[in-house]
């Protein structure tokens, strides 16, 4: 099967790309940016400059994103030519019969716990394949190569995760994102119940232990049901850091967590309950946990700059850049932390601008890229200015940067930490800043 991909180069459509062609399909796409994902060269699969509806000449499946409009020349043209057109989503789906699947949605932590949730079986002896939003140490970016038994990233945007079939699910945390696309919280959290009650029979659910009403729709229809969380059936209490981790006490055992904050020990729950669905016991997940090395962008340390240790984060919501900042601060209690944030979406900000800088507000200082827009129009009055105005106002330095400033910054500045943290350029700009970037 000839398959073509549009925005190949996005975390989760490279993802997609790299199991297509290990499932033997014949895989192109375009981009953009050819160059973010060079390795998908590496994988046979060849990747165009731009969009073309000539790219949509040859293939049989035609794959593309929400943020893609209907009525896209290229999209028009996979039609005509009588190519069969998916969302990612669907083309997820349609990759899914056959398959065991593990599914894992949430407002926060979903990359990070795919990835802890696929490291764990991969220890185990299982050799899972695995999607995750995010590039892993050790594995083809975020994609890990293996047999039957997959573990991926279900998004709640757009609908997504309801289009996936999965023989076992979890929910990471619930929060009040994309209500662009659900309008309301009852319409977003039954979703997330709907997404639970959607597993196959014999299969089981993870929930937050602060959500457990999530899984009444799956309970009832005799799904096994696990909480993760304080007090939970799964409850990694925290013994303090441990070096860039964390060491914490579970099911009368002690573990440590390759990676830093307290958040992270919750994602650990998460997979804890997860992979004991899966049939792995938890003294050999907790031996994985330890060895589990991250995820790219999230706390990624890039390198040092002159004295000052720069890292990469993927932080756009308050609760993300809160969670992100405390975790440095228990890595390194005695460094000076300066953030450089991306705000993500016009209507985030105006919906969270003073949530940011409160969070902007426990760094040392603090500077403000202006927004990325990604699928969004400008919104008249919502600017970087209101992130910036909530941090002041809550006792921070802060102050508005442009992207050229904000590399400077980041090799001149008076701290021992620098934070590029957002879900857009950012990434890029912290590259930049350290000598290796494009």
């Amino acid at each position: 099967m000839r398959a073509h991909l549009m925005g190949i180069c996005g975390s989760g459509m490279s993802a997609l790309a790299a199991w297509m062609a290990h499932r033997g399909h014949e895989v192109s796409g375009c981009d953009r940016d050819p160059s973010a994902e060079p390795w998908l060269a590496d994988l046979g699969i060849h990747v165009e400059t731009g969009h073309s509806p000539a790219h949509a000449a040859s293939c049989e499946v035609l794959v593309h994103t929400a943020a893609v409009p209907g009525d896209h020349p290229e999209l028009e043209a996979g039609r005509s030519s009588g190519a069969l057109v998916l969302r990612r989503s669907e083309a997820l789906a349609w990759m899914c019969p056959g398959c065991r699947v593990a599914a894992l949605a949430g407002a926060h932590g979903k990359t990070t716990t795919t990835a802890m949730t696929g490291w764990v079986l991969q220890y185990s002896g299982v050799d899972p394949t695995v999607l995750a939003g995010g590039k892993v140490p050790g594995w083809t970016g975020g994609f890990r190569p293996g047999g039957d038994e997959v573990v991926l990233e279900a998004d709640e945007y757009d609908r997504a995760f309801l289009r996936i079939p999965h023989e076992a699910a979890a929910v990471t945390s619930f929060d009040l994102e994309h209500l662009e696309c659900y309008g309301s919280e009852e319409a977003l959290h039954s979703a997330f119940q709907i997404f639970l009650e959607l597993t196959a029979p014999g299969g089981g659910v993870v929930v937050p232990v602060e959500n457990p009403d999530l899984a009444f729709w799956a309970s009832r229809i005799g799904r096994r049901g696990l909480s993760a969380g304080p007090g939970g059936d799964f409850d990694c209490v925290g013994r303090g850091a441990s070096g860039w981790g964390e060491t914490f006490d579970v099911a009368g055992m002690t573990g440590r967590l390759g990676i830093p904050g307290v958040h992270n020990l919750r994602n650990a729950a998460t997979t804890l309950a997860l992979t004991s669905l899966l049939g792995v016991d938890a003294r050999t997940a907790l031996d994985a946990l330890d060895g589990f090395p991250g995820v790219g962008r999230r706390l990624e340390r890039l390198g040092i700059r002159d004295g000052r240790l720069i890292v990469s984060d993927y932080a756009h919501h308050p609760r993300e850049m809160a969670a992100s900042i405390s975790a440095l601060r228990r890595a390194m209690p005695e460094s000076r932390l300066a953030v450089i944030f991306e705000p993500h979406l016009f209507s985030r900000t105006a919906r969270l601008g003073a949530e940011m800088g409160r969070a902007l507000a426990e760094a040392d200082i603090a500077f403000v890229l202006p927004i990325y827009p990604a699928r969004e129009s400008p919104v008249p009055g919502v600017d970087s200015g209101l992130v910036v105005s909530a941090a002041v106002a809550a006792g921070a330095g802060c102050s508005r940067c442009g992207p050229r400033e904000a590399v400077g910054l980041a090799r001149s500045i008076d701290a021992d930490v620098v934070v590029f943290m957002g879900a857009g350029v950012s990434d890029s700009l912290a590259r930049l800043a350290l000598g290796d970037g494009r």
